[in-house]
């Protein structure tokens, strides 16, 4: 932990700066005091890094439990009051113990359970329920009802609306949608929700002083006074002093309330713990069962003090990865400071707009149910997308427990009229799944027979734990009438930790003749396919041009990714697809090859998706790993933090521009030699690293049109000429033992 804490601390500061105005938000919209998601945040931080065994997960209070958390106050609440937040607080501590319960039974395994989209479906109606109530905030009108009658009354509002408070609120939006794009690296290091509070602050000081307080608009009078504001405690030590109540255990709402929590702490979690180690840049694997009784007891504590329950929180878990965390020490730092900000600077965060955190919900609420998350469930399959749909609204009818139950049912209906047995069979096989596991020669074998599907899951993990280390493990579904999306998935996933941890291997055999419902390799795997697509007019013209220059050329999207997932860059930012593959050879003899690739920075929620037309080639020679970036001001700063940059020290105009970074010093030192700076300076400037001999270029994080294409290629030829150039002659650039290390 002690090497790396510089890049653990700047990671822990800017996950707090996303955690502090997430905190609040969620405790506020929850109907919570605003201390509850702070309290919530430093017990994630400072307690739960200690009993948990994720290594780059930040834990906190999650934005999924707002509706749970919301409704529990009001059933619990005592007649013509909304006074029910500390018997919620003791609902919280029961839904702890259970988690608690669940990891040292080793339970997490039921986490599994849920099929993918009924998952993916409940995610998306909280997002439209949380979107729904805090738009009613976010434009200064006060509004209470359900996630329809929410819907509903958003055009009324629009004609109320709360001019200056409208402002600060779609201000925010603005913000929060523009900052991935940004290409200045100063704005991108501080988190967008931040940059939201430190234009939101100044704007409603603004509006309050030339307003005198109060103004006119649409025919209504409007105040503008600290009703509009966050509000803390006079005394913060009283913030802690909120006692659970659990006078209210013999209601039925009460422990409706508990298994509300309960499911969907435990979901997150899970699925979180599991996002969160495919960013991991070292690839290590969080022990489920050991984390759900380390947020269990958090949830636990954090109740006893009043605070919200503790999750795994994907959106700052992936603010941490991105910004350069490597240990758990990220996280305790992010909830030191918190603690810090509560009491240095709780006069501050008074001053911050409930508007200005309604729009960060509203824009959370909008990425869970936003377009692409539809998109990629009909790219799965339409049943997918079926299952999806269908779980998100009678989710937003009834409640979550309901939703998930009903998505579940409507899956195995759907499930039963597509494998076209009889419902006593089809409930049979889904009762009893059959799996057969043999050793068979130089491997072991397992068959599946009938259906395959999620509630196979369980008994097919416990199966494969009779399987040794480092043998190779064939999944044969020849005789299944029906494989669903779940089951692939986690044949995907074991076998990838099964290769990776065990350093043995895995095949699926027996696909081939199955009829799908898309080309996602994990897709329903029964029914017709979908008809071939046309090309486009990009894919038409990358087709001219590589039948122009004799190049292969291949359109079709493809799920897998191949090398490309060893490349460096890749590590944290998990490929979804490529397309567009172009090969060809450059009159060097190196071979290369073109994609446009479809990849995400963060997960889940936290994804910000971007499409760019990268290169790979695969050098001839034995070159060093490197990562070769064009910099700036901040940029240079931030090498001075982290102490990983490369001077060569021959041209100071090259070292202030390029961010060159690597282990092996020396050999780096050697291949950039004066004629290669003196290239690199005159070309166009793209990022360039290498990794296992092979070379990763590109320009921008989006597609290239075929000029531009053309000109990546022509610069790549006499790149690695210089490189052969450059490996042949002798080392004129060594690193002395004293520059060794240095920085800019």
């Amino acid at each position: 932990m002690v090497q790396h804490w510089r890049s653990d601390l700047v990671a822990g500061l800017s996950v707090s700066l996303v955690a502090l105005p997430l905190s609040l938000g969620v405790a506020i919209a929850s109907g919570a005091p605003p201390m509850a998601g702070l309290i919530s945040a430093m017990v994630g931080g400072i307690l739960t890094t200690f009993i948990r065994s994720g290594h780059v997960a930040i834990n906190g209070p999650s934005a999924s439990l707002i509706v749970v958390v919301l409704l529990a106050i009001l059933g619990l609440s005592d007649p013509g009051t909304l006074n029910g937040f500390p018997y919620v607080t003791a609902a919280f501590i029961f839904a702890g113990g259970l988690q608690l319960l669940f990891g040292l039974f080793r339970l997490g395994k039921y986490g599994n359970f849920f099929p993918s989209s009924v998952i993916q479906g409940m995610l998306a109606a909280i997002g439209v329920i949380i979107f729904a109530s805090q738009i009613h905030v976010g434009l200064g009108v006060e509004f209470k009802g359900s996630a329809m009658e929410s819907l509903k009354a958003i055009p009324s509002s629009l004609s109320r609306l709360h001019p200056f408070i409208s402002i600060i609120f779609f201000n925010s939006l603005f913000i929060l949608a523009r900052h991935p794009y940004v290409k200045s690296k100063f704005i991108k290091f501080i988190p967008a929700p931040m940059w939201v509070l430190l234009t939101s602050i100044p704007l409603f000081m603004l509006f309050q002083y030339l307003s005198d307080g109060e103004v006119q608009a649409l025919g209504h009078y409007h105040m503008i006074n600290s009703d509009f504001l966050v509000d803390l405690p006079d005394n913060l030590i009283e913030g802690f002093s909120l006692r659970p109540n659990f006078t209210k255990m013999g209601q039925a709402n009460f422990w409706i309330a508990v298994a509300s929590i309960f499911l969907i702490s435990t979901i997150e979690t899970v699925l979180s713990a599991k996002a969160i180690d495919r960013l991991d840049p070292f690839k290590r694997k969080t022990n489920l069962n050991h984390d759900l009784g380390a947020v269990g007891v958090s949830t636990m504590v954090s109740g006893f003090l009043g605070g919200l329950p503790v999750l795994a929180v994907i959106v700052r878990s992936s603010v941490n990865i991105t910004h350069g965390a490597k240990t758990r020490s990220s996280n305790f730092l992010h909830g030191l400071f918190i603690l810090a900000f509560v009491f240095l600077l709780s006069e501050w965060i008074q001053l911050v707009p409930l508007a200005a955190l309604a729009a960060i919900l509203v824009f959370s609420g909008y990425k869970l149910a936003s377009p692409k998350v539809f998109k990629d469930a009909s790219r799965k399959g339409y049943e997918q997308l079926l299952i999806l749909v269908n779980t998100l609204i009678f989710t937003i009818l009834t409640n979550l427990i309901w939703g998930i139950i009903i998505g579940i049912a409507f899956t195995l209906l759907l499930q039963l009229i597509r494998s076209s047995l009889p419902p006593g069979l089809f409930l049979r096989y889904i009762w009893s799944p059959n799996f057969h596991l043999s050793k068979i020669e130089s491997h072991y074998h397992l068959r599946a027979k009938g259906v395959a599907n999620f509630g196979g899951v369980l008994k097919l993990n416990k199966i494969l734990k009779e399987v040794p280390r480092e043998e190779q493990v064939i999944f044969d579904f020849s005789h299944a009438r029906l494989v669903d999306y779940s089951m692939l998935e986690f044949v995907n996933d074991w076998g990838l930790d099964h290769e990776q941890e065990s350093l043995g291997m895995f095949s699926v055999l027996g696909l081939d003749e199955h009829l799908t419902t898309s080309d996602h390799p994990f897709s329903l795997h029964i029914l017709p396919p979908t008809k071939k697509k046309r090309l486009s007019k990009r894919q038409k013209e990358l087709e001219e041009l590589s039948t122009y220059n004799q190049w292969d050329f291949e359109p079709s999207l493809s799920w897998k990714k191949g090398m490309l997932k060893q490349n460096k860059f890749f590590l944290s930012r998990p490929i979804e697809y490529t397309k567009n593959k172009i090969k060809g050879q450059f009159d060097n003899g190196l071979h290369w090859e073109m994609n446009d690739i479809t990849f995400d920075e963060g997960a889940l929620m936290a994804a910000e998706v971007h499409h760019s037309t990268m290169l790979r080639v695969i050098y001839d020679q034995e070159i060093p790993d490197f990562s070769l970036d064009h910099e700036k001001f901040f940029d240079r700063l931030l090498d001075l933090a982290t102490k990983e940059d490369i001077h060569l020290g021959q041209d100071e105009s090259f070292d202030s521009s390029y961010s060159l970074k690597g282990k092996n010093k020396e050999a780096i030192a050697k291949l950039f030699n004066k004629d290669l700076q003196i290239f690199l300076k005159n070309e166009e400037r793209y990022h360039i690293e290498s990794q296992n001999n092979v070379l990763l270029i590109f320009k921008y994080f989006r597609v290239l049109n075929p000029q531009e294409i053309t000109q990546m290629l022509r610069f790549a030829a006499l790149l690695t000429d210089q490189f052969h150039q450059a490996l042949a002659s002798p080392n004129e650039n060594p690193v002395k033992p004293e520059e060794e290390g240095s920085n800019k």
